[in-house]
């Protein structure tokens, strides 16, 4: 039975998501398939998922997109394509220290029925949004919050969860989705906690596929403010509680008439 289910949208990265899948392979033993969504990619991605395939053989899931969709599209796609109990996904210029989804898993496995996602910590670069942190060999590892709410970029959480949230909103295109899914579990009445032991490394590369998408990472974080009812934005200090993890104040009239 497969336990963990990964997905890994990519497009044109062939030798970061080279990088990823050794990191996954080399650090993680629980029994995991991986579902790569490739957007169209005329680099070397097609060779690095044969050479993927190699090792890891009906593990690895390839689905391949005429024309590139956005990260949103194609992370949905993998998760309906998903059959494993738990359930997360991964940027193509991520990589995980060795035994980081194991701790995760271990933690959800054992967490009560309302903990949505336990959310890995990661390489965030920015001082700002920060709800936790942790150091390990001289590099930060975060966890972020929107507006006072924590929420999990990187989440491992139960198959059902993320059918029963219904996935990624596909009003998203690459960016926002991912606090919009938490929040919709906050919503729901559920929770995002820390998934100690746990730090993934990303570059957030700055090549062409970033510089295309910048004004949709503009519009996708307007459209996230638009649908949910959250506080004002604190220019003063950091306004995360960890003892009041979620500000939300539900959905603005707007979305439930949408």
């Amino acid at each position: 039975m497969v336990e963990l289910s990964i997905v890994l949208p990519t497009c044109n990265r062939g030798r970061l998501l080279e990088k990823c899948i050794s990191s996954i392979v080399s650090g993680t033993k629980a029994a995991f398939e991986l579902i790569v969504v490739d957007g169209a990619s005329n680099d070397t991605t097609t060779a690095t998922l044969t050479e993927a395939g190699y090792d890891l053989g009906d593990r690895l899931k390839v689905i391949r997109e005429e024309k590139r969709e956005g990260f949103v599209r194609a992370a949905n796609k993998g998760f309906r394509a998903a059959t494993g109990r738990y359930l997360t996904w991964l940027n193509d210029d991520a990589r995980i220290h060795p035994g980081t989804l194991d701790a995760a898993i271990e933690q959800l496995a054992h967490s009560p029925p309302d903990v949505a996602f336990v959310a890995m910590f990661h390489a965030w670069h920015s001082p700002r949004n920060v709800a936790y942190e942790l150091h390990h060999e001289n590099r930060t590892y975060r966890l972020c919050h929107v507006r006072g709410t924590l929420y999990a970029n990187f989440p491992v959480g139960r198959r059902e969860t993320f059918e029963k949230l219904g996935f990624f909103d596909e009003r998203f295109f690459v960016a926002g989705a991912d606090p919009d899914l938490s929040l919709k579990a906050w919503n729901a009445g559920m929770r995002v906690v820390p998934a100690y032991g746990t730090m993934i490394d990303h570059d957030e590369l700055a090549d062409l596929r970033r510089v295309d998408d910048n004004e949709k990472y503009r519009e996708d974080n307007e459209k996230l403010f638009a649908k949910w009812e959250l506080p004002p934005k604190n220019n003063v200090r950091n306004e995360f509680d960890p003892t009041n993890p979620c500000t939300l104040r539900g959905l603005r009239e707007s979305a439930l008439a949408a």
